[in-house]
């Protein structure tokens, strides 16, 4: 019996959309009787892209996202599919106290609707402004609207001060006066579209909990508890990275893409890795899992107009500040799982992390870990310092912020020029547009962070997606 001849897919990038899309390519693939050789190309000499952890003199820091929540069954499912279900570790409850920085202190970001009334951490009309959200009017039409702008209309400008401004910020590094509402918290934006606000909505899914003999969501938040490994988001990573094994090449960067013409199999011709010359491979199916300004410089020559719109998508600088310190150095011992700041308090930080009270195991016996973010869409400046600077700048805003004053005991710097893409003001429309013209270019997919979610969960959920997408394809479109 002759052996039909494996579909090759290739995989541009090695972060995590990458790797769960080439995973899940592979092993799907199985399951449905397709023979597919996959091939992954990362050009860092490492995988994970913005995800990992550092483990130095007994502190463990992450370079990027400090876990995923598990609310949503994304992560959870690639995980029981590896095995390393039984890895997981589930942040302190302690981490469930979160605080704001405002007028020169640190709050108790209140859970309930009753201890939010009763905190001083607004000013008495900028409650009753948010209570008065329930008698707002919905919106009218199905424009876009930035985050700004909503919250200004449903909840007063206080609130975007000292509660959504630091939440953006503190999730996608971001301006919320640029922020698309429907890209970025497709949950609010949809609470207002189906229920007709904020309030009325949480209401309605109490409701709808209670007849289902559940209890409903507390906040229009994501919910859900932080999780991640003892070693950090580096364990999912390997766990993928090792399944895969020789499928990935690491310095291998992708330099240029040429179609084939007409009809035959395989289809694109991929050029890859360093030197003059480099090396070429052909594949049946391509998915680009790079940021957009890197697709972008892979399409330019096939498609300029799908490339001129991933270059409208900018990025955000961010610096990742680790410092260690003894316990006794701290005025109090952080308990909770970290602080943001409001843009009005004029500090260089978005805010800090207490690494080591969110997860066990984050600091030798006797320290604490604390990671401070610097940078964002409104700073791109602070994250260009040189290391030694960023130090000292993260180890001022603790010294106002919590009262630190002794040297570290520890410290490391990580520094991203590109770290999160923006998601402003009619982003999905943009992504709309791009995903109509690649129709035109039958085996070329996208995934990433980039489209549709920065999170965990989200890149992890872009490759199940996106390995759907290429079973189907290989299933209906290209001769094997």
């Amino acid at each position: 019996m002759e052996t039909k001849k494996p579909f090759k897919v290739c995989v541009v990038g090695g972060g995590l959309s990458g790797l769960a899309a080439a995973y899940l390519i592979r092993e799907k693939g199985r399951e449905e009787g397709i023979p597919i050789e996959v091939m992954l190309l990362e050009s860092e000499s490492r995988t994970g892209g913005k995800i990992g952890t550092i483990a130095k003199e007994g502190y463990l820091g992450e370079i990027g996202p400090n876990g995923f929540l598990d609310n949503k069954p994304y992560t959870l499912d690639l995980c029981r599919r590896m095995g390393v279900e039984g890895n997981l570790l589930r942040s302190n409850d302690s981490s469930r106290k979160r605080f704001i920085f405002s007028g020169g202190r640190l709050w108790n970001l209140p859970e309930d609707p009753v201890s939010f009334m009763m905190s001083d951490m607004l000013s008495i009309g900028g409650r009753i402004r948010i209570v008065s959200e329930f008698f707002v009017p919905p919106k009218k039409d199905d424009e876009d609207e930035t985050l700004a702008d909503f919250v200004r209309r449903r909840l007063g400008d206080e609130a975007l001060d000292k509660l959504v401004g630091p939440m953006a910020s503190g999730v996608f590094a971001g301006n919320p006066e640029n922020m698309s509402l429907g890209a970025c918290f497709p949950r609010i934006h949809v609470l207002e579209e189906k229920y007709g606000g904020l309030i009325r909505g949480m209401l309605a899914l109490r409701k709808e909990a209670a007849k289902r003999g559940e209890s409903g969501p507390k906040s229009a938040g994501p919910g859900g508890v932080l999780t991640s490994f003892p070693k950090g988001t580096a364990e999912l990573i390997e766990a993928i990275a090792s399944r895969l094994g020789d499928s990935i090449l690491t310095s291998a960067p992708a330099r240029r893409l040429e179609t084939a013409r007409g009809d035959q199999s395989p289809r694109y011709t991929l050029f890859f890795g360093e030197g003059e010359n480099g090396d070429e491979t052909e594949a049946d199916a391509l998915v680009l899992a790079v940021p957009a300004y890197a697709s972008a410089a892979l399409l330019r020559d096939l498609d300029p107009g799908i490339a001129a719109t991933m270059d409208t998508i900018p990025y955000a600088a961010m610096a990742v500040v680790h410092l260690g310190y003894e316990t006794k150095a701290l005025p109090s011992p952080p308990d909770g799982f970290g602080f943001l700041i409001p843009k009005s308090e004029g500090r260089r930080a978005l805010g800090a992390l207490w690494a080591s009270s969110i997860f066990n195991g984050r600091a030798p016996e006797g320290h604490v870990l604390l990671t401070v973010m610097l940078g964002g869409a409104s700073d791109p400046f602070t994250p260009r310092l040189d290391e030694e600077d960023l130090i000292e700048v993260a180890r001022q805003e603790l010294e106002i912020t919590m009262g630190i004053k002794d040297a570290p005991a520890f410290s490391t710097v990580l520094k991203w020029e590109k770290a999160i893409p923006q998601y402003t003001f009619g982003h999905l429309a943009r992504v709309e547009s791009i995903e109509k013209r690649l129709t035109g270019h039958p085996g070329l997919f996208l995934t990433g962070n980039a489209w549709r979610g920065v999170g965990i969960n989200d890149c992890v959920a872009a490759g199940e997606r996106v390995a759907g997408q290429v079973l189907y394809y290989l299933k209906e479109g290209p001769k094997a």
